[in-house]
């Protein structure tokens, strides 16, 4: 009996089952939960090589956030707020994990101006991603020689051990690693008593803050060349089929990932989630990641489905 994605009660959702779909050669897992805060970059002045129907439109965005800052941190000192948010930055984009609410609050408080706890919270939130990385991969790395000194942990404060771990396991993209020992340096001058932390608190707390976000957008962000993604498919990401079984993939891509074919579409739900809309069954093709990703960029857009189409002529 051929095996398809209408035989699963959760369909491209139902992980533990695709490995026996028909079809499954001619498909890919596509992650589509994500976290990300744009506003800093609507704080910032308009350029004068602008057309002026752009500046009008930036200028009247602008009021906009800064009224919403106004109602979330008050009057009073909005200017410094402004300005805090605007050295700050847009906020990383994330497939979501336990690290999301945590660097929005860490953020909020440096918008307000308490720059310690935003540092401290930081450098806190490093250690805790770091921890978790370990934590939550290791019990596919028994073999490893660092599992005896890792499987009975509950936590780990030396971060180059930590660091040199994930790094012997391949579970960190690219540069993550440097900048976990840059933003772990921050941390131990930081929390451990230093005078000289006084005179720059702000300034240390935004370079813990553009490690942080390094960190997360290289290791959980969508679009900056992973090397567990497929290359050249604007617009989406979707995880390379040697990738599959990758622990660091498996743990925290795959789960916020729907399994499709290169004409999958996407719905809104009246809760306000995306979900997936795909054919049953794609035939017995199999593409190679490239040639997935060949297809995806040359899709017919009357063939992508929608919910229309299934409605009129089912998949």
């Amino acid at each position: 009996m051929r095996k398809t994605i209408a035989d699963l009660a959760r369909g491209v959702y139902e992980h533990n089952e695709h490995a026996n779909l028909a079809d499954r050669k001619a498909r890919r897992y596509h992650p589509y939960s994500f976290d990300f805060d744009s506003t800093p970059l609507s704080l910032e002045s308009p350029e004068e090589h602008w057309d002026e129907q752009v500046k009008q439109v930036h200028l009247e965005n602008r009021e906009h956030q800064i009224k919403r800052l106004e109602l979330e941190y008050g009057t009073l000192r909005i200017e410094d707020v402004i300005r805090n948010a605007t050295d700050l930055g847009a906020k990383s984009m994330s497939l979501l994990a336990y690290h999301n609410r945590l660097h929005t609050q860490a953020r909020r408080a440096f918008v307000a101006g308490v720059y310690y706890p935003a540092l401290v919270a930081a450098c806190a939130l490093g250690e805790r991603i770091l921890n978790h990385l370990v934590l939550d991969l290791r019990d596919s790395f028994k073999s490893s020689e660092h599992y005896k000194k890792v499987y009975r942990k509950d936590s780990f404060d030396n971060w180059p051990f930590a660091v040199s771990v994930l790094t012997d396991w391949k579970a960190l993209a690219d540069g993550v690693g440097a900048d976990f020992l840059a933003l772990g340096d921050l941390r131990n001058r930081s929390v451990h008593f230093s005078p000289e932390t006084y005179q720059s608190l702000r300034q240390d707390a935004l370079a813990a803050f553009e490690r942080l976000n390094a960190i997360i957008a290289k290791q959980f962000g969508y679009f900056g060349l992973q090397p567990w993604f497929i290359e050249d498919t604007p617009g989406a990401q979707f995880v390379r089929r040697t990738y599959e079984d990758h622990p660091f993939v498996r743990t925290y891509i795959i789960p916020l990932s729907g399994f499709v074919g290169p004409l999958y579409g996407m719905e809104l739900s009246q809760q306000g989630l995306w979900t997936h809309l795909d054919y049953s069954d794609y035939g017995d093709d199999e593409l190679s990641d490239a040639e997935f990703a060949k297809r995806y960029r040359e899709r017919d857009p009357t063939k992508i489905v929608s919910r229309e189409m299934i409605e009129k002529h089912g998949r």
